[in-house]
């Protein structure tokens, strides 16, 4: 199968998931709904991302474990979270030694995507008003 029909199916099943998880915080914690639902899938996605890539590495690199790789970290955990795919970057980046570079990469992805957020949402609303 097509390496972007696989992260489209396991994209749409994340999206779905992560859509399933802020009803299911509505319904739990009604006064900070979003909050909650944001923590749990950025951990459950994170953890789920490491139980995934342990169980691919372990197997035999082939086109079934490359597809995968691609439905379920890619496609479903990136349809979930993205922040998955940054902690999976992270490890990789710890697990070879890197760990200033990743404490600088955690630095700016967090900082430099709020800001980018901010400064975007404010120039928006000065022009949109």
């Amino acid at each position: 199968m097509n390496g972007f029909l696989l992260v489209a199916a396991g994209g749409a099943l994340g999206a779905m998931l992560r859509y399933g998880a802020g009803l299911a915080a509505t319904q739990i914690t009604p006064h900070a709904p979003g909050l909650y639902a944001t923590l749990f899938v950025n951990v459950v996605g994170s953890a789920l991302m490491g139980a995934v890539m342990a169980w691919l590495v372990a197997r035999e690199q082939t086109p079934a474990t490359e597809a995968l790789f691609l439905l379920l970290a890619v496609g479903v955990l990136g349809g979930f979270t993205t922040f998955s795919a940054f902690s999976l970057e992270m490890a990789h980046m710890v697990r070879e030694g890197a760990a200033m570079k990743a404490a600088a990469y955690a630095c700016v992805s967090v900082v430099g995507g709020l800001g980018a957020f901010l400064a975007v949402f404010f120039l928006t609303q000065k022009v949109a008003t």
